[in-house]
């Protein structure tokens, strides 16, 4: 089990993180299929995008 000292910032962590990325992208989602305002729908597939690259950089952070 990793000590905490190797992670300084305690903040980087995969699971919390994991999270916020995986929503964000289904806001996206959401945000995509509505019909009710042109200005989410023209922003959702950046929020997409932001959440899919997001997720694939902290899938890389420790677990703890």
């Amino acid at each position: 089990m990793p000590s905490k000292k190797n992670n300084p910032l305690g903040l980087l962590r995969r699971g919390p993180l994991e999270n916020i990325a995986t929503a964000l992208i289904g806001l996206g989602a959401f945000m995509l299929m509505q019909p009710f305002s042109l200005f989410l729908y023209s922003h959702s597939f950046k929020l997409i995008l932001f959440g899919t690259l997001a997720f694939v950089v902290v899938s890389h952070f420790p677990e703890e």
